[in-house]
């Protein structure tokens, strides 16, 4: 959207600079008879009709289109700078961010403003203000329970360093020494604890951490009479200090147990942020499509005037003709013919057709032609992205289920007529439920999101395809590829997808996501039907999940087996 309006604009602004259309009507109708000053003055009226539609599009329809692509670039900024609210390590770093989502808030509103936004699209604006609010709540809280920890840390260091200097007292007897080592050593366990409990990300294993230093700091207390008598008191307060600084509720394990759970909060809302966001842009770019769908309309209904307004000039030329055949061949030349031309080309882009018609001069008519080729050049290019973007699954970037079932019959074609054999892989992650029950969907979006990449890497070919079929499942079109070639390609997938090891603890099979494969081959002689190939390799796929997962069956050996 960067292009400047061509012609109309300028036009209006260099008029007295070139002979406008009106001045030569003039010119040509007053040196000659008084009835041509009705002939000057309808065309004068109906060429000002022109200016005011094509004024009304420069003016207020195209800047629509124009500010609609502008604030989906504010709403893909505001998703990324959202994600230092989540992401922020201190105050300072927060109110950085904060300052950031605000500009970028407050260009989204005046844009908005200008593009005329409806109540429904301010609406979800306030409620993304709403919920980045309340991102910057929890993201604030999260960092002051990290300030906290921190200073808990510190004061567990200092408590260390000073039993140290108490421990290694001179002037001590064997026994003391001894009782004080073993005295020292439990304690030291429990600070341990308490020390790495800090980088813990399991609720569970700090739980466990904290009952066992209490249970070290209970042993603690019951020996306390082993312990010399002019030591006793200062160690017996170090303990009561090591207990508040790491088991009272406002020490290191229930702080870093708060810490966890408020750290969740923040990345499920910034999640739910983006969300609405991603909805937001969703419905400018409804919008932007209603709005393209305006002009196509204003164009069309241009075309109509202008075919009316030639049919009326040509009924007084008509008349006009008996008394000055000049004038007539003149205007004839000088509009009429250019006006044809200009409906012919308005009604070619109406239709949906290119045309390459050039409209000469300088004046008014080559700048409507100008504008209304810049205007149809537009929306083709907006229909054409999106068209694209039809074609491609939102979460993985790769070509969806539509653009799948338009490859495989292009491709089933080919095959038919080349006498050549087609392979399909059908490829399902082992155990996803259960990855995204236990890690999120953000972490299982992530997963799909490497194992598409890792689909497109194996796309050698130029009609190699890779589509993800719907949820967790994709499929792999392999051409002009027999059996063994499909065995090669899905093997050499299985060995990828491992090698990414990509972390799934809860999976029966392994400790690391897998996948099932079931392929399907068919031969250069067969005929190839895009529900036949599809249902073997689903039949197939079904066979590797039952024989146990991370493998890949074709169906041909499932025949002779």
């Amino acid at each position: 959207m960067s292009k400047q309006l061509p012609a109309t604009s300028k036009a209006l602004n260099t008029s007295k600079a070139r002979l406008s259309l009106s001045s030569v009507f003039a010119i040509a109708f007053v040196s000659v008879f008084v009835i041509f000053i009705s002939v000057t003055i309808l065309a004068h009226s109906r060429l000002s009709d022109f200016r005011e539609i094509l004024d009304n599009l420069a003016n207020k329809s195209l800047p629509n289109v124009v500010f609609s692509e502008q604030i989906n670039n504010h709403i893909t900024a505001l998703s990324a700078i959202s994600d230092g609210l989540s992401y922020a390590k201190s105050e300072a770093a927060l109110r950085i961010a904060e300052r950031q989502v605000n500009d970028k808030m407050e260009q989204i509103r005046t844009v908005a403003e200008r593009h005329g936004g409806t109540q429904y699209l301010d609406f979800h604006l306030n409620a993304i203000e709403s919920e980045i609010l309340e991102l910057k709540t929890i993201a604030l809280h999260r960092i002051k329970l990290a300030k906290q920890l921190a200073l808990q840390q510190k004061a567990l260091y200092a408590l260390n360093n000073e039993v140290v200097k108490i421990t290694t007292a001179p002037s001590l007897s064997k026994q003391d020494i001894q009782a004080l080592q073993n005295w020292r050593a439990a304690l030291y366990e429990a600070v341990a604890l308490s020390s790495n409990a800090v980088n813990m990300s399991r609720l569970q294993a700090i739980r466990q951490s904290s009952f066992a230093a209490k249970t070290i700091t209970d042993t603690l207390y019951k020996n306390a009479d082993e312990l010399p008598i002019s030591l006793r008191p200062r160690l017996i307060k170090i303990v009561d200090e090591f207990t508040q600084v790491a088991i009272h509720e406002k020490g290191i394990f229930p702080l870093q147990i708060n810490l966890l759970r408020i750290s969740g909060r923040v990345t499920g809302r910034g999640n739910f942020v983006h969300s609405l966001i991603t909805d937001y842009a969703r419905l400018l770019n409804f919008k932007s499509y209603q709005l393209s769908d305006s002009l196509i309309t204003q164009t069309s209904r241009t075309s109509t005037r202008i075919k009316e307004q030639i049919d009326n000039v040509g009924l007084y030329v008509i008349g006009a003709l008996i008394l000055l055949l000049v004038i007539v061949f003149f205007i004839q030349n000088r509009v009429v013919r250019r006006l044809v031309q200009l409906n012919m080309v308005v009604q070619d882009r109406a239709n949906g057709f290119s045309n390459t018609t050039h409209i000469s001069g300088n004046d008014e008519i080559s700048d409507i032609a100008d504008t209304i080729d810049y205007f149809a050049t537009t929306i083709e290019q907006q229909k054409l992205a999106l068209q694209e973007l039809s074609l491609l699954d939102g979460l993985t970037g790769i070509p969806n289920r539509r653009a799948l079932d338009e490859r495989l019959e292009h491709e089933l074609k080919l095959a038919n007529r080349e006498k050549w054999s087609l392979s399909l892989l059908m490829i399902d992650v082992d155990y996803f439920k259960l990855y995204n029950d236990n890690y999120g969907h953000a972490s299982g979006d992530t997963a799909l999101v490497a194992i598409a990449q890792l689909l497109e890497g194996f796309a050698q070919r130029s009609g190699d395809f890779a589509a993800r079929y719907g949820g967790e499942e994709f499929v792999f079109i392999l051409p002009n590829t027999d059996k063994d070639g499909a065995i090669r390609v899905a093997t050499a997938l299985l060995e990828a997808v491992r090698d990414a090891n990509l972390e799934h603890e809860y999976s029966p099979k392994e400790d690391h996501l897998t996948i099932s494969i079931g392929a399907s081959t068919c031969q250069q002689q067969d005929p190839k039907d895009a529900d036949y190939v599809q249902r073997l390799a689903d039949h197939a796929l079904y066979s590797a999940k039952q024989s146990g997962r991370d493998r890949m069956v074709h169906y041909s050996d499932i025949i002779t087996s």
